[in-house]
C-alpha cells in the first residue's frame, strides 16, 4: 500500500535532483531514465542517493541504480499492484499470468517478470557501462555468477544494489 500511494502520488524530479543523475548518465541514458513515471525515477535516485552515502561513487553501479528498473516504465499500476498480489498467492502465480505476446493483456506481467534482461538491453542501447548493464541483469538474483576479472567487485556492488532495491 506505502508503495503504491507514493508512486502515485510522487511529483517530478526538481532540477537539483535530475543534475545529480545526469551527473552519471550521458544524454541517451538521461532520456531513458527520464522516461521512468516519477515514482519509479524517485525509486532510483533513493537508491542512488544511498549508495552514495554509503560511500559508493563507482559510475557503473550508479547507473545501475538509476537503469535497473527502466523496462517498466509503461506498466500501470494496476498491473503492478496484480503482480504483487500474484507473488504473494504463489511464487509460480506471475509466470503462469504473463503472456510473451505484447498484443495481450498479460504481456505487463512478462514485462514485469523480465525486466532485468529487459532494462539492461534498454540500458545497452543508450551506451551505459558493460558492468551497469550485467548489475541490471542481476538485480533481482539472489547470488549473481559474474563471470570475469572484477567479479568480486560486481558481487559487492550487486548485494548493495539489491539490498537498497529491497528497502526501497
Amino acid at each position: 500500500m506505502r508503495q503504491f500511494l507514493s508512486a502515485a502520488n510522487a511529483p517530478p524530479l526538481t532540477l537539483a535532483e535530475l543534475e545529480r543523475a545526469q551527473a552519471v548518465l550521458n544524454p541517451e541514458a538521461l532520456a531513458l531514465y527520464q522516461s521512468m513515471p516519477p515514482g519509479d525515477q524517485r525509486h532510483s535516485l533513493a537508491i542512488f542517493d544511498a549508495l552514495r552515502a554509503r560511500g559508493y561513487n563507482d559510475r557503473p553501479l550508479l547507473q545501475a541504480a538509476l537503469l535497473h528498473d527502466v523496462a517498466k516504465r509503461n506498466i500501470g499500476l494496476a498491473y503492478r499492484v496484480g503482480a504483487v498480489l500474484l507473488n504473494r498467492m504463489s511464487p509460480k502465480a506471475l509466470a503462469r499470468w504473463a503472456s510473451e505476446n505484447p498484443e495481450s493483456w498479460r504481456y505487463p506481467f512478462y514485462l514485469l517478470l523480465h525486466h532485468p534482461e529487459l532494462g539492461a538491453e534498454l540500458a545497452a542501447h543508450v551506451g551505459a557501462d558493460p558492468k551497469a548493464l550485467e548489475l541490471i541483469r542481476a538485480h533481482q538474483t539472489a547470488a549473481p555468477h559474474f563471470k570475469e576479472r572484477n567479479a568480486a567487485r560486481l558481487e559487492q556492488w550487486h548485494h548493495a544494489l539489491k539490498e537498497l532495491d529491497d528497502m526501497n
